[in-house]
């Protein structure tokens, strides 16, 4: 049922070379000239790129043809794997994108489970950005994203898997550990989330406003929500340091060079050194959901829908 002139014109568009898309697909150039020329041929002789150009463009119609045909595809998609399904097989490939945290610590956990009961599916885990994750969303190279990040509720359905906390990590050897001692908190109630109770007081982040901060660079959830939460406060953080990780970030500070914001199950998967002080955040902002997400249409295969549910059962949470 795989629709071949649908994965010619794709692969040509993606690489914008008939040479590439031909070594891509492992046929010749001429043979895949040759099926593309056919096709238009079938289409009234309409062109479906614009072969004057370097790297080759789609035309309209072609634009058209490939969210067209896509749609077509994923029926197809939909089509085997539900009979699949009700066959008791659970096959085909998901394509998965995180950002480097879940990638690492917490998806292949929840991978791993699943394809012990469904051994005959491929899962693809992707890590990238979330700028890059949208659009491949949104492209169809992605079947579904686990991420911080809120999208576009036009295009995209989103799915709570819960909720993180964001705390505040201060090298034990800073001076400004002794006026935030009534609000130090203990690694052991960060695990079990006793932390959130009432009785016990959120640190004033307002002792901290002459102290360094390791910081996430501006693309991430994490710097917007570090900054409003220093804002509410009362000052601007003093960045030492902008980061693209917050393992790295949480890292330095544990080697004495800066304070840190990080996410509660962090401490799931570190080891305890000591060297850190933490602390509790009042605000709003220091409490974020773990989003599902997938494109609405066209809808997620059947495999896609199998796997939301098991991650859904599952949780991210350890």
């Amino acid at each position: 049922m795989k629709n071949r002139n649908y994965e010619y014109v794709y692969t040509v568009w993606q690489e914008g070379s008939f040479s590439k898309a031909a070594q891509k697909l492992f046929i010749s150039q001429p043979a895949l000239s040759a099926s593309i020329k056919k096709l238009e041929s079938e289409l009234y002789g309409v062109p479906l790129f614009n072969r004057s150009v370097t790297p080759v463009t789609l035309t309209p119609a072609g634009e058209f043809y490939i969210a067209a045909a896509g749609e077509i595809a994923a029926i197809e998609e939909r089509i085997e794997l539900y009979f699949a399904s009700e066959a008791g097989i659970r096959s085909g490939t998901l394509n998965l994108g995180s950002s480097a945290y879940f990638c690492t610590y917490v998806l292949p956990g929840i991978i791993k489970r699943y394809q012990r009961h469904n051994p005959d599916c491929t899962i693809n885990l992707i890590e990238t950005g979330i700028t890059e994750m949208e659009e491949r969303l949104k492209s169809g190279e992605l079947d579904l994203i686990v991420d911080v990040e809120s999208l576009d509720q036009q295009t995209f359905e989103s799915v709570s898997l819960g909720k993180e906390y964001i705390l505040l990590a201060v090298p034990a050897l800073f001076e400004v550990n002794k006026k935030l001692e009534p609000y130090r908190i203990t690694s052991s109630q960060i695990r079990d989330l006793s932390f959130l109770d009432k009785s016990i007081p959120a640190a004033d982040l307002s002792l901290l406003k002459d102290e360094p901060f390791l910081l996430l660079k501006k693309q991430h959830d994490m710097y917007r929500r570090a900054m409003e939460l220093c804002r509410h406060a009362g000052f601007e953080p003093k960045a030492s340091l902008f980061l693209d990780q917050m393992l790295t970030a949480y890292n330095i500070a544990n080697n004495g060079q800066g304070i840190t914001f990080f996410r509660n199950t962090l401490l799931d998967y570190t080891e305890e050194s000591g060297k850190l002080n933490y602390y509790k955040l009042g605000d709003e902002m220091a409490e974020r959901e773990i989003w599902l997400s997938f494109k609405k249409l066209p809808a997620p295969s059947v495999l896609t829908e199998d796997f939301m549910k098991f991650v859904m059962l599952e949780g991210v949470n350890p």
